[in-house]
């Protein structure tokens, strides 16, 4: 191939080139690329040396590109790695005063939109106000090609001058967006046609056309900020010396804000391309450091697993023991209400088995009650007794479950209401623990209706007075329900408090992120956050816990117009 293209013209080798662009894959496989990678690099050079990088440019980059994607990134050969700067960029301008004095002399005369009327002289310090301008404004493209002279103070001294006196003149002279002026005028839009050129034309008859053109205006705004990049970032191959002081840097800082902002101004899309900028400065941090560790390769090579004796298991520190190695540091466990119980002690476990952690009554305490009802003399009437009522009754069985031998036992005698298992059991209880009380007594054991005992332990179905405490207790839990009505009025009383809502919820920031780009209404946000935690929370109790969110976020007064005191 290299034959081929040292035989051909350059538009042939353009068309061919193609061929190369399009097999990129096949020469960095193993069975090409060791051996002609080598090869592959003398072709490509031998065509950029044959090329005009002002005639050529399109090829030229192509030709970039391709070496770029055939070598890897660790590829050495291609880097610049002592940050050598192209010092044959010279940009060439006239620097003798009283020619171009004539051109713009000649440039003014020949304008149609600036005519020089009868007998009207053109005043000498505007001439000289231009050339002025002519000068500094192409002298600091020197500074842009070798940005080192910086460091020096004369240098600096100039650079600061001349950069200042261009910016304001960016500032002081805005640009109207064409976009809109065409919309304005409803004229046709033609289509946008960029032509690039490789080195800048500075005759000083196109000067103040230049500068009134955005793209040029961007391409020098972007040279500055450059240039302020490098100013700024650790090179490894900068001298010690190479360091701006206090008032360099904060005039480099200042003067960086006014260049973005300059951007911002600058139709078309001029905010949207200042931070395409911006990120793009921002990333060359990442390959200075790269660079400045030698360029590290990308490739993690597998580690190499060496055979180690297995260590003697220690045992786990609990979380007491982390706070009093911490110096009694609050250890955060990402809710409020669990960092306050984790931090109240120490040593969590033994404030868990503690007596002040045993919250079951005794027997005789929670059945006081109950014993002087069952007593006949007591003269209670039968519904008003606790066994009758179903919450008593279920927090009974639960205790005797957990502190009573009888809840156990097998008994003979079939009892068919609770309430009857109850009563028998509470005697049972009085009698052993006040065995002498001679107002307390044993009542016959219930008979069925046949007359035959009933066993112990054998509960009644269907009793009604059960069946009534269910459906009151069922309509207790729908009270405890959050209701659409209730729904709609909270998401319009949060507005954008919702947010603070979410996180007290545990919703992680992706979340709430997410469903704002969703939805674009405050509302729709705040009801979509809410559902989903309801989907997740037992109905009986979405409302209490709703309750205890928003008290928590110092939003009582909602909770209270929402779901009542």
């Amino acid at each position: 191939m290299s034959d081929i293209f040292d035989a051909l013209t350059l538009e042939k080798c353009d068309d061919i080139f193609t061929f190369v662009e399009e097999r990129v894959f096949v020469w960095k496989s193993d069975i090409f690329y060791n051996s002609g990678k080598n090869f592959l690099l003398r072709m490509c050079n031998d065509l950029l040396r044959r090329m005009s990088r002002s005639q050529n440019t399109i090829f030229c980059g192509r030709i970039q590109l391709f070496l770029a994607v055939l070598f890897p990134l660790t590829e050495k050969s291609g880097l610049n790695l002592t940050s050598e700067f192209n010092l044959e960029n010279i940009t060439t301008f006239n620097k003798n005063a009283e020619d171009v004095k004539a051109g713009l002399i000649k440039s003014r005369d020949d304008s149609t939109s600036m005519e020089i009327e009868d007998g009207e002289e053109i005043d000498d310090n505007t001439l000289m106000s231009n050339y002025n301008m002519y000068r500094k404004f192409w002298s600091l493209q020197d500074y842009f090609r070798k940005p080192i002279q910086c460091y020096d103070k004369v240098a600096w001294r100039q650079f600061y001058s001349y950069a200042d006196e261009v910016l304001k003149a960016f500032a002081s002279s805005k640009l109207d967006d064409m976009k809109s002026s065409r919309r304005k005028l409803e004229r046709p839009k033609t289509a946008d046609s960029h032509t690039y050129f490789a080195k800048y034309l500075t005759s000083e008859k196109l000067l103040d056309l230049q500068m009134n053109d955005s793209n040029f205006r961007r391409h020098i705004l972007v040279q500055f900020l450059i240039l302020f990049k490098y100013l700024k970032s650790t090179v490894k191959q900068k001298q010690p010396h190479m360091t701006l002081t206090d008032d360099q840097s904060k005039w480099v800082k200042d003067t960086t804000d006014l260049v973005y902002r300059l951007l911002t101004e600058t139709p078309p899309d001029g905010q949207q391309f200042a931070a395409t900028i911006q990120h793009t400065l921002n990333r060359e941090d990442n390959w200075n450091n790269w660079k400045n560790d030698n360029c590290p390769s990308y490739i993690r090579e597998p580690e190499e697993k060496e055979e180690k004796p297995k260590a003697i298991r220690s045992r786990k520190r609990s979380i007491g023991e982390d706070i009093k190695a911490s110096g009694g540091k609050i250890i955060k466990m990402g809710n409020s209400e669990l960092t306050r119980l984790w931090n109240i002690d120490p040593d969590n476990m033994e404030v868990c088995t503690g007596d002040k952690r045993v919250f079951l009554p005794t027997l005789e305490t929670f059945f006081e009650d109950a014993i002087l009802e069952a007593d006949p003399q007591q003269q209670v009437d039968e519904q008003d007794k606790q066994v009758n009522q179903g919450n008593f009754s279920w927090r009974a069985l639960r205790l005797l479950a957990r502190r009573s031998s009888y809840f156990f036992s097998q008994n003979n005698t079939p009892f068919k209401k609770t309430s009857e298992y109850l009563e028998t059991t509470i005697l049972k209880i009085a009698k052993d623990s006040k065995p002498d009380q001679p107002n307390v007594s044993i009542s016959e054991e219930p008979k069925l209706d046949n007359g035959q005992e009933m066993e112990e332990g054998e509960l009644k179905d269907d009793d009604p007075a059960d069946l009534t405490n269910a459906e009151d207790e069922e309509k207790k839990d729908k009270m405890q329900n959050i209701t659409k009505e209730q729904l709609h009025m909270l998401t319009d009383k949060l507005g954008s408090d919702w947010k603070k809502l979410a996180t007290e919820l545990n919703f992680s920031q992706d979340e709430i992120f997410s469903w704002e780009n969703d939805y674009s209404n405050v509302n729709d946000q705040a009801m979509t956050m809410i559902k989903l935690w309801m989907d997740g929370e037992p109905e009986k109790g979405a409302q209490n816990a709703m309750k205890s969110a928003l008290k928590e976020l110092g939003l009582l007064s909602v909770a209270n117009e929402v779901f009542g005191h």
